[in-house]
């Protein structure tokens, strides 16, 4: 198979140390993450957003990532806003180059592709600088036989993680939406036990 040419790649405000604005990408992290911690709502609804999230980030699909979650979500009854910000956490300039390696590695081992590492990090230039359709028509249709491979890979790979961060998630906001219940009991139980201030206007 022939090597696929790299695409001009366009410079990103993640990966270099402070965007446009003076961001740097660890307080966008934090950030994200702490958006992420306060979420309110049903809690298997939010875990899934999160093992939904995890999983579709990991996975090597960059142009679809925001289609795919919307799509999961829906089906899978979770929480949208919890899914995006999952994603981006594990799928970012910082953190792409890594498990794209991993679902190339896992992908090679599983299918015993010849597909060679230069020609996954050309995938990668082309993710960046493609829009949906370009890239639905140049990655998965004319080279789907190398898609395939890393596919099937980050599959593999992104699973156990997904589920893995699905438990996480419910056990933690379980824990979190029953210590909210028991300050609003305890809020509740100081309110009526302080005495009638009518009775000292006597």
């Amino acid at each position: 198979m022939g090597e696929l040419a790299p695409a001009n790649k366009k410079r990103n405000s993640l990966s270099s140390g402070k965007d446009e604005k003076g961001i740097s990408p660890g307080r966008t992290m934090r950030y994200q993450w702490l958006r992420l911690l306060r979420l309110r709502g049903d809690p298997l609804v939010l875990a899934r957003g999160v093992a939904i999230g995890i999983f579709v980030g990991l996975t090597p699909t960059i142009p679809f990532h925001t289609v795919l979650i919307i799509f999961f979500c829906a089906v899978g009854r979770g929480n949208l806003v919890a899914g995006i910000i999952v994603s981006f956490l594990v799928s970012n300039p910082l953190t792409i180059p890594l498990h794209y390696y991993l679902s190339w590695k896992v992908g090679a081992i599983l299918t015993d592709s010849s597909l060679s590492w230069e020609t996954v990090k050309n995938f990668m230039d082309m993710d960046y600088d493609l829009n949906m359709f370009e890239a639905v028509k140049l990655l998965y249709i004319n080279s789907f036989r190398s898609m395939l491979s890393i596919l099937l890979g980050g599959i593999v790979f992104a699973l156990p993680l997904a589920i893995a961060a699905y438990f996480s998630a419910l056990f933690l906001y379980r824990k979190r939406r029953k210590r909210r219940n028991n300050r609003i009991i305890k809020t509740k139980h100081n309110d009526s036990s302080k005495p009638d201030k009518q009775n000292f206007d006597h």
